[in-house]
């Protein structure tokens, strides 16, 4: 069996009610619920969260 890393990219454009950027990461990184299942030939073994922010005018 071999491991790989594959880097899953998903824009996420949200509103908030936080005060900065830095905050309004830091909620969405704790608070948010998000699942990668296994198959039968791959098994998920870790996921993280990778978590930017960009303002936007």
């Amino acid at each position: 069996m071999k491991n790989h890393i594959l880097y899953i990219i998903v824009r996420v454009e949200v509103e908030s009610k936080t005060d900065s950027l830095i905050e309004t990461v830091a909620e969405f990184e704790q608070e948010t619920k998000y699942s990668f299942d296994s198959t039968e030939n791959v098994k998920v073994l870790e996921t993280e969260l990778l978590a930017t922010g960009f303002n936007h005018p």
